[in-house]
This record gives structure tokens, sequence and C-alpha cells, in this order.
């Protein structure tokens, strides 16, 4: 529960690129004529659009900065971080040393491997590794520097886990010191509990003195990270309400009782952590990459590694297989399906020369050799699990929503809890005297809401039901945004006749409680009273006619002449895999998937994740109102149970996040 935040950072991987606002734009002609050398640049992505400022992803904004101050010197650029906005410094970045260390390593030769390719870039210098120690220590500028050498350590050797530190590590041999302390402790700890238990039937004045102590060697490891919160002063954190509540319960003259609540709370932290890995095991299910390929080499087959699939290896794709690595065919044929990279439904037939992509599946009947022309990290695949893996990084909605819940939720019940347990006893400690008791209770429900840390394992899940099922989420803004938006826009192939698949298609859609509006851009006029139809609009009608549509909007486009549309849009949904790189950069979502009814799954998740998100959050907030009336109506109520509801309920919720993968 406590290690949760820390846990989910490890799991997400950081990418570079970043989420920025151009604001103070003078007049339209200005707006256009920035937005138009905006898009001209490979690395400006996902731009969106408004009457004075622009809003776009791109990897380093210190390269853009003289040409938007080319357009005019008053523009502000501010970079927008979880919806907060602040200017941009563009100061050149500190360089910082690294510490590193290393689990699962059997042998240091993978280490110096690793070492050898990080000497060659220069972005990383003063490299040193610690033999004695296992420690790895480097200086450089970048943020992303251990997002970096996990994926170089993967490709080394998958199995050797990588750890920052944020401070130097110094050596020291404190084996036997360990022990000795530790013994030290369970001596005290016996002592003072027998004092404890036996002054406890004279009711004497050092009784509590006693059970305090008592309770402060139980709650050691609490204390120390509650004393670490409290100089950051973020005193509305669990382990300082905690103690503050086992403090309370102690002054209730619950002593046993306590120290069972310190117990339970200290036992809950790994419990729940399983829990925890269990449901990331599983989105790890979901989105798990292919990692091994059949080379074939001297007449043999062997399965290797992707990653060590080298340039004019030939390797095997059976039918039914998907490509994952470019090359030429040396022997065939057989029929490619090429979707997810041309945005075609029609079938190639693959003999020997023809090119083929990371991406393509072979639907054909017979194998097909293909000679490497380039490596798996560069292919369609790491493509799509950057893009998927970028998602994450921005906040979504619902846990904005959420987190503003627990940000007034906590405070309430830390004052009720303050009022009733301290002030109350102080003001008349004979007539209030048993609401210290109820104070303590207050203050364990205070701890954040479950489902604030469900929340965002719900969003990783959604993401992971989507990349299974074909459905690419470039933004978590996106998917969730599906939710509040008023019209949907289905801007249809060009020249293609509607199918009985599309037709069906529209009738989903239309039943989904929000508008439908369709372009219709094929070789026959379409006509339909049941829903809004354009035929054969431009551009620059269609643009005028979303203006005039309900908002927000989602937009679904294929091709590059929908840019503009899918900037406009609210959520920008584009079909046709990753034909067209710039109309990925400029989607939230992309289907790689021929199958149109991966349009109308697309919205069926994001209606999921955010009822599981609301079903969370009711179970939450239903359990704890429960506790509180068993408080209210009965004064002893114990704080081991209270803690044991929300061990529970944080259980229940994590595993509940992840139901919609099943």
């Amino acid at each position: 529960m406590k290690k949760y935040d820390m846990m989910m950072q490890e799991r997400v991987m950081i990418l570079e690129k970043k989420t920025f606002e151009i604001s103070n734009i003078q007049s339209v002609e200005e707006l256009n004529h920035l937005s138009l050398k905006l898009n001209e640049q490979e690395q400006v992505s996902h731009m969106k659009i408004s009457k004075e400022s622009i809003v776009f992803n791109c990897i380093d904004i210190d390269a853009l900065l003289s040409l938007i101050q080319g357009v005019n010197k008053e523009h502000i650029v501010k970079e927008v971080i979880d919806g907060s906005k602040r200017q941009y410094d563009f100061a050149q970045r500190k360089e910082v040393p690294h510490y590193f260390m290393f689990k699962n390593m059997v042998t240091e030769d993978d280490i110096y491997v690793l070492i050898n390719q990080i000497q060659e870039d220069s972005k990383y210098h003063d490299i040193e590794y610690d033999p004695k120690n296992k420690i790895l220590t480097l200086v450089s500028s970048q943020r992303d520097v251990l997002s970096y050498l996990r994926k170089e350590l993967f490709k080394i050797n998958p199995s050797i886990e990588i750890m920052e530190h944020r401070k130097p590590i110094r050596s020291q041999d404190v084996f036997n010191q360990k022990y000795l302390n530790r013994y030290i402790r369970i001596g005290i700890f016996l002592v003072v509990i027998a004092l404890a238990l036996i002054t406890s039937k004279d009711h004497n004045q050092i009784t509590p003195i006693l059970w305090y102590v008592t309770m402060f060697l139980l709650a050691e490891p609490i204390l120390k990270s509650a004393w670490k919160q409290v100089k950051q002063l973020k005193f509305f954190k669990e382990d300082v309400l905690v103690i503050g509540a086992f403090i309370l319960g102690i002054a209730a003259q619950a002593y046993v009782e306590t120290c069972l609540a310190v117990i339970l709370y200290q036992v809950a932290a790994p419990f729940l952590n399983k829990v925890l890995e269990k449901s990331l095991f599983k989105i790890d299910e979901a989105v798990e990459m292919p990692e091994t390929g059949v080379r074939y080499l001297d007449e043999r087959e062997e399965v290797i590694s992707l990653y060590e699939f080298e340039i004019g290896d030939t390797m095997i794709v059976k039918p039914g297989e998907t490509v994952h690595i470019p090359g030429k065919v040396l022997k065939g044929p057989s029929d490619l399906s090429t979707y997810s990279n041309t945005s075609t439904y029609e079938l190639v037939r693959a003999k020997k020369g023809t090119l083929v992509s990371s991406g393509d599946v072979n639907v054909g009947e017979k194998p097909l050799y293909i000679k490497i022309t380039s490596t798996y990290e560069s292919s369609n695949y790491i493509e799509l699990m950057n893009i998927a893996s970028a998602a994450p990084v921005y906040e979504s909605k619902i846990e904005k929503y959420t987190k503003i819940l627990s940000r007034f939720y906590t405070p309430i019940m830390v004052v009720l809890g303050l009022i009733l347990g301290i002030v109350l006893p102080i003001i008349d400690f004979h007539t209030y005297r048993s609401y210290i008791h109820v104070g303590a209770v207050l203050l364990i429900l205070s701890g954040a809401l479950s489902s604030d840390q469900s929340t965002s394992l719900g969003m990783l899940a959604g993401f992971a039901k989507a990349f299974r099922n074909g459905i690419i989420i470039e933004s978590s803004l996106g998917l969730d945004s599906i939710n509040a938006c008023q019209t949907i826009v289905y801007d249809r192939f060009d020249g293609v006749e509607v199918t009985e698949e599309e037709l069906e298609l529209f009738r989903k859609l239309s039943h989904m409680g929000r508008t439908l509006v369709i372009f219709n851009d094929g070789p026959v006029a379409l006509e339909n009273d049941q829903y809004t139809i354009y035929n054969d609009l431009s551009v620059e009608e269609k643009l005028s006619k979303m203006d005039s549509l309900v908002g927000p909007i989602v937009y679904i486009g294929d091709s590059f002449k929908d840019i503009e549309l899918l900037q406009k849009s609210y959520v920008g949904i584009s079909r046709g895999g990753l034909a067209d790189s710039k109309v990925v950069e400029n989607s939230d979502i992309v289907l790689i998937d021929a199958e149109l009814n991966k349009v109308y799954e697309t919205f069926l998740i994001s209606r999921s994740m955010r009822t599981t998100a609301i079903a969370n959050n009711v179970i939450t907030v239903l359990m704890k109102l429960v506790v509180l009336i068993g408080v209210i109506s009965f004064n002893g109520f114990p704080l081991w149970i209270a803690i044991l509801v929300e061990m529970l309920v944080s259980a229940t919720v994590m595993y509940n996040s992840t139901h919609i993968l099943e």
C-alpha cells in the first residue's frame, strides 16, 4: 500500500516526449502560421489548436525555441505537467551523478558489456564500476538514465535488474553490528512488554509509558517513514496518520489492541504488495511483446531472442504468425495481411524478393523465409510499445477526480479525528474520554482512498486490454476523455463502398448515447434518417461542420488529409495502423487491427474503465462509512479491525481494477 507509488513508477517507462503549450498568440494569422511551422517539424506530434494557444508534444523544446520566437518573441512557452503549467526553463540541464546497483547478477561480464556500450554515448561520462560493492556510477545531464540502462541491460541479460540510488552508497561491513543491534532490541522489547503487562493490573502511572515504548519498538519502521514525511511537511501521509492513531490508541488505554493494530498494519504492506504484483503480472501478460523467433541457419531451425537477430540472418515466419523484423522474402510464396502498415485490406502475395515489414501477418498456408534487413530495435513492434508506454505518463481525468476526492476527504477526516481524539478530551476529559478511541479510528480511516491507488492500476489495465486488441493508446487523456464526448464523427475510407460490417458499426455507435455524424467520401452518396450524413465534403468544409457540432467531439479518420481534423477534435482516433507516421503522431488512439469493430471496442474499454473507477470509489467510501458507523455506535471498536477492513478494501479494489483483462 505505502510502496504502491514506487512500484508503479518502476513499472512505467518514462519517455522523453513532453507536453508544451504556446500562449499569448496575437492573431488568427499568427496562429495559423505557427501551427504550419510546427507541423513541418518531425519531432512535433499530437498538436491541439485552440483559439489562442497551441498544445503539442515534442522531444526537444530547445530546438524549437528559435522557430517559436521567430514568429513572435512575445510567445509564452509553458510545460504541462499533470495538468498544471509552468514556465519552461530553457537553461542547460545540469549534470548530476547517478548510482546504480544490480539484482540477479550471476556474472559481472554482462555489466562490463553494458559499460562498453554506454561509454560510446557522449551523453554519459565518468563511468566507473566498483566490483567489490557491485555499484555502477556515472555522470549525465539526461533525465531518463535509468530507463536507458534498463533497455540496454535487457538486451544483454533480461534476468538482471538494475536499481538507482539517489545518494552515494558507502561500503561497510555491518553484518555483526546489524545482528547485535537486533538482539539488543529484542531483549529491550521483551523486558518492556513484560513490565507493561505486569503494571497494567495495578493501573500504575508508568503503565502508559511502558506501552508507548512497546508500541514504538513494534512500529520502528513506520516511525522512520513517518519522520521522513514530517520533515518533508507531508503531514497527511498514511504513515504519519497511522502513528497518530496508535498514539491515541495507547492514550485511550487500548494497549493490547493497539499493538495488534501495529503488527497487522505492517503485515498488510507485503500482502498488498503481493496483490499489486499479481495485478501487474496480469497486465504484463496482456502486453507481452514477442521475445523469440525462429532463425534458419546451416539448414536447421533454432529459437533465439529477437534481439539476437542480425542483418543478413534468415527468419522463418510460419502460417498465422506475425513478421517481427522487416526483411526480404527468400522463399515462399504465401499471402500477407499488411493492414497494420498500409491500412489496406487487400492481401499481398509474398514471394521471393518481396519486402515485408514488422507487423505484417502470414495468413497463407506456407512458411516464409525472410532475410533480415534491419534490427528488432528499429522495428514497428518496438515503435508500438514506445507509443503505448507513453500513455501512462499523463494523468487521466479519472485519476485527477479521484485524487481531488482524496484531497478533500483526508483533511476532513483528520480534523474530525483530532477534534474528537484531542480537543474535546482536553476541554472535558471525564465527559469525552471515550472519544479518544473514536479519534484514533478516524485517523486510520483518513488515509488516502484505496480507489486513489487502484485508479492508476485500472488505467494501466485498460491500456493493456486495448493493446492486446490491436488498439494503441497514445495518451491516457484520450482514452479517458471519450466518456466526456457528446458527438462521434466517423470519416469513412476514401473511395470505398459501404459494407455490412461498416453499417453494423454505425448501428453500434449510434447506440452509445451520443450523436453520430458520418463524413462520406465513398463513390456512392449515403442517405439514412437515423444518422447525420455529409457526402463529399472538402477538409475545409469538414472543419466548418465540426465547429457547428455539439462538443466535445471524437473524430475517427485514417489519412494524411485528416490531420487537421484529428488536431481539432477532443479525441482523435486513427485507423490504418502505422501507415503514416504523421497521422499516428497527431492521434490519441491508433487502431492497427483491420477489423472495423475495433472502433466500437475502443468505446467499450473506455466505458469499462470509467465504470470500474466509479465502482471502486463507491466500494471504498461505503466500507469507510460502515466502519465509521460502527465506531460511533460502539466506542470500543477495535483499531485492528479498522486496519483489517482497510487492507481488504485495498486488495478488493486492486483486484477489481484488472478485472477488465479477464
